[in-house]
């Protein structure tokens, strides 16, 4: 039952005492008269109001002729009438008392500007009379521990299966029917489904938060069209870890046609949705791609059985199906395990000696054409051994009564062990449908792709390694720490470096040549010389860059990065030319921190930088304020990580010194929040023995 009380008014929706139909019609084939019928056929034992003034009885049961006549409290009302009587409706909910509206009808949000305008004025007349509304445009909603079939979607009309404690949510209704009867066909019945439609007031996720708190409900499947709030996400992805639930999230919306626009390579290089999927990933959230991965997952985890461990055994009749699944086990980011002396021993009893009792298993043809309990014992022996975290058994010419009588023996086999054990079955569909209905019947996960089933695996062993991260705590007020506005300079944010305590090349900042060199003298050896403009970013894009000046050619380079500059952007606001000592070479890294955003905190990218950085693009990222254990972990993701620690005989990086910095940026961006816009260090040079700025790029949002 809820018992959050964000979710109260889940109480409600999924548990109504009492269901009003607004709209009921006797009309047949219409959607009022499905939805009834739906009520009625799947058991619902709540009081069944129908509400038309045109009726006084229908389908047996009394019709009133408005909300006010009938007999009270109303917890949920589904209404289906023309949307210009939608609002009359809301009126009508509110002065019943009623607790949830389902608003069924389109011709709002969807259609433009004057309809979008309609359903606000819709949502806030049901917020301000206490009613909370699922809707409009959407197709309803299905409790099974409430028996509450209160949709019209002919997807339910199929019959809905053996409840799996899988619920479902989503935006199109379209989607969901479909995602409803494929999930049935695959011997998925769902616990829950809900379609939120224009998303007036309740959204996919207040849904899903609602669906969290039901004890039958283990695992919520969710299609998300738009990213939802980070505050709501980062709560509702911390509840479901807390309560040791799976969310799966399928996402519309991921293309490059999303990207925002940004000054610096960091914006450039990751999507607006890093942070999102950042938050997603630290609470163990399955990400999928598409509707067959969002089926292949739920299928695994109505087994009710996770995936300890990376090790995974094969078992086959084919050697080629063992190849290729060894292949993409690899490719996925598993592997396969390797079997004890012992295991392999005992395997030797029931594999022929022209089959293979290393991993992959081959058991050889005959063993499958046995009904001796070999397959049983086969099976049974490899989930006993403790290099084996997951079995596959992979299915090729077995079909008919040969291939139930296996099923059963999987079925077997699976049973009693908390190690997942699933099936691939390459074989015509009709040649193993009683063998299908055997392994889906007992909730054995059965798929017909080697590389899909790697997949999904892998995801789901992913998401159960996630262990909760400690984050430091963020600068308790970053703007004791440098206080800027708009977009900050080089030279102008060289305060915060200091501040912060990342070191940089001494600089000095000139609008003369005169200046030029009299600062390249003072400064010693050779130096560089950089345009310092809030209208440029990309310095060296404008010839706005001069690397390795000797102090006797600082003014003529002076003079030549200004007319360079001046040439290519004519507009641009100069505020002078920055002179700095040349450091030393080392590795160059970029270091980038977007700002916090819609709720979301910011995310900070790490790579190799310098002017190669978009081409590589070699970059993780993570979500700020990180520590320096994080920053470590991070660095050992990245491709070319054995740069870092000297790779055939170059020196390393300060790997310690880097982290320090990267920490400080983040710990002052989480502090900042949402007033910083970007900050990129690129290079952050690093050298055997400490690090050092070579510039920055720094813009708020105030």
């Amino acid at each position: 039952m809820p018992v959050d009380s964000g979710t109260h008014w889940a109480q409600r929706l999924l548990h109504p005492r009492s269901v009003a139909i607004v709209g009921a019609s006797a009309r047949p084939g219409s959607i009022s008269t499905q939805t009834l019928a739906n009520l009625r056929d799947f058991g619902y034992a709540g009081r069944v109001l129908p509400v038309n003034a045109k009726y006084t009885e229908l389908d047996g049961l009394p019709c009133y002729p408005s909300l006010d006549a009938a007999p009270g409290p109303v917890d949920l009302a589904l209404i289906l009438v023309p949307a210009a009587a939608v609002p009359g409706a809301i009126d009508d909910c509110v002065r019943a008392g009623v607790g949830t509206a389902v608003v069924f009808s389109s011709g709002f949000g969807e259609l433009g500007r004057e309809g979008l305008v309609v359903q606000e004025r819709l949502a806030g007349a049901a917020r301000a009379g206490g009613v909370r509304l699922l809707g409009p445009n959407c197709q309803g909603l299905i409790y099974r521990p409430s028996s509450l079939v209160a949709t019209f979607s002919e997807a339910a009309q199929a019959g809905l299966g053996e409840s799996s404690g899988i619920a479902y949510v989503g935006q199109s209704g379209a989607i969901g029917g479909s995602f409803l009867g494929l999930a049935r066909e695959r011997g998925i019945g769902l616990t829950a489904w809900a379609s939120s439609g224009n998303q007036a007031d309740l959204g996919v996720a207040d849904l899903a938060a609602g669906f969290l708190e039901e004890d039958e409900v283990r695992v919520v499947a969710m299609y998300l069209e738009a990213i939802p709030p980070g505050a709501q996400w980062q709560q509702l992805t911390a509840r479901a870890r807390k309560l040791g639930k799976d969310l799966v999230v399928l996402r519309s919306g991921r293309s490059a046609a999303g990207r925002r626009a940004a000054a610096s390579h960091t914006g450039a290089m990751i999507g607006p949705d890093t942070a999102f999927e950042l938050v997603s990933a630290d609470n163990g959230v399955i990400g999928v791609t598409d509707i067959d991965q969002l089926l292949d997952t739920v299928v695994e985890l109505a087994a009710r059985k996770p995936v300890r461990g990376p090790a995974v055994t094969v078992v086959t009749s084919s050697g080629g199906a063992g190849g290729i699944a060894a292949d993409w086990l690899e490719e996925a980011g598993l592997r396969t395990g390797e079997l004890a002396a012992d295991t392999r021993r005992e395997l030797e009893r029931f594999i022929p000696a022209y089959g293979s009792t290393s991993n992959p298993v081959d058991v050889t043809a005959q063993l499958f054409s046995q009904d001796d309990g070999s397959v049983f014992h086969v099976c049974r022996t490899i989930l006993d051994d403790p290099g084996t975290d997951v079995l596959i058994v992979i299915m090729t010419n077995v079909t008919g009564a040969r291939a139930a009588r296996v099923a059963r023996h999987l079925v077997a086999a699976a049973e009693g062990t908390p190690k997942p054990l699933g099936v691939v079955w390459l074989a015509d569909g009709n040649q193993i449908a009683e063998a299908t209905k055997i392994l889906r019947d007992h909730h054995v996960p059965l798929h017909d792709s080697i590389g899909r089933k790697a997949h999904v695996l892998a995801r789901l062993y992913r998401a159960n390694a996630v262990r909760p991260s400690v984050r430091p705590e963020p600068a308790v007020d970053a703007t004791e720490v440098f206080v800027g506005s708009g977009v900050v300079t080089e030279a102008a944010g060289a305060a915060l470096l200091d501040a912060l305590g990342v070191p940089r090349p001494e600089g000095v900042l000139v609008t003369s040549a005169e200046e030029a060199a009299e600062a390249a003298v003072r400064l010693g050896g050779r130096v560089v010389l950089k345009v310092q403009s809030p209208d440029i970013t990309h310095k060296s894009d404008v010839g706005g860059v001069r690397v390795g000046v000797p102090a006797a050619e600082a003014a003529a380079a002076y003079k030549d990065t200004v007319d360079a500059v001046r040439a290519a952007r004519p507009d641009a606001m100069l505020d002078g030319i920055l002179v700095q000592r040349l450091v030393p070479p080392g590795i160059e890294l970029l270091v980038g921190v977007e700002g916090a955003a819609d709720g979301y905190p910011p995310v900070v990218t790490i790579g190799f930088g310098g002017v190669t950085a978009d081409i590589y693009q070699d970059v993780v990222t993570g979500l700020a304020p990180l520590s320096e254990p994080d920053v470590r972990e991070l660095l050992t993701r990245l491709r070319g990580a054995p740069l870092l620690l000297g790779y055939r005989g170059r020196p390393g990086a300060d790997v310690d010194a880097v982290a320090t910095a990267v920490a400080a940026l983040s710990r002052f961006a989480a502090g900042l929040g949402d007033r910083l816009a970007e900050l990129e260090i690129n290079p952050l040079i690093a050298h055997p023995n400490g690090v050092s700025a070579a510039d920055l790029v720094l813009r708020f949002t105030e």
